[in-house]
């Protein structure tokens, strides 16, 4: 397994935004040492561009999905993603195919267009852009635009789902986890939080619940805005069962 740290803010807009490259940083160190692999920094810039088409700091963004392409080009084998924002997750997801599907853990639905998104933020639309004819199970989204909810129902390509509840089809599943998908009673360091969400806990739980029965074929852990050692160390439990489950070889 590889860690891949990708310390972008510019696909997202809020003030928290500053402390996305930090904390990816010291949450990437920190993956490294619990599941003793190798971590590899994606070049990113600090700048940012113009708003084109709807997205703010397009140009930005699109060099850095370039930069992802290239470092996964020479990876085989399992690669654990920290963000930066969860718009890093639109390559990782992509370059696996139709036939996966994604587990979205996530405060909110990031489904919004160009046109439907109230911000321009590219972290709002990933999970549109990413999603292609694959199956997606939505967990623990509480904040849904208006012009996400057409997209999502029993009968749409997105449904939505409780955690302990988590039953994809496909048998080989990417694994997406905003880290505002947590309470913020429970932890603090996420960008965008919101009222209510689950605990690190219930979070761990539902994670180990994918092995053995589903394949576990990529994940990433995004928006994480803090350096705080204490607070990083509730995240613990949460990195291992990842690590578990994307090196799971009992299938």
């Amino acid at each position: 397994m590889r860690i891949h740290a990708v310390p972008q803010f510019q696909g997202a807009l809020v003030e928290a935004r500053s402390g996305l490259p930090s904390g990816c940083r010291a949450l990437a160190r920190l993956a490294g040492r619990v599941l003793d692999a190798e971590v590899t920094e994606v070049p990113v810039s600090t700048d940012t561009s113009p708003t084109l088409g709807g997205i703010a700091n397009l140009d930005v963004l699109l060099e850095h999905q370039e930069a992802q392409r290239t470092a996964l080009s020479s990876v085989d084998g399992p690669v654990l993603t920290i963000g930066g924002d969860c718009s890093v997750d639109l390559v990782p997801v992509r370059r696996l195919g139709d036939d996966v599907a994604v587990l979205w853990f996530d405060a909110h639905a990031d489904l919004n267009t160009p046109g439907s998104s109230p911000s321009g933020a590219f972290h709002g639309m990933v999970l549109r852009s990413a999603m292609g004819e694959r199956e997606v199970v939505l967990v623990g989204a509480r904040s849904i635009d208006d012009g996400e909810r057409p997209l999502i129902g029993e009968d749409k390509q997105v449904r939505l789902a409780e955690c302990g509840g988590v039953a994809p089809r496909s048998r080989e599943v990417y694994l997406h986890i905003d880290l505002d998908v947590l309470s913020p009673d429970e932890f603090n360091g996420m960008t965008y939080p919101e009222p209510g969400g689950v605990g690190v806990e219930e979070l761990v739980d539902q994670v180990r619940r994918l092995s053995p029965e589903w394949t576990v074929v990529g994940a990433a852990i995004t928006e994480c805005v803090t350096e705080d050692e204490a607070e990083l160390a509730k995240l613990v439990p949460l990195l291992e069962a990842v690590g578990d489950v994307l090196t799971y070889r009992g299938r």
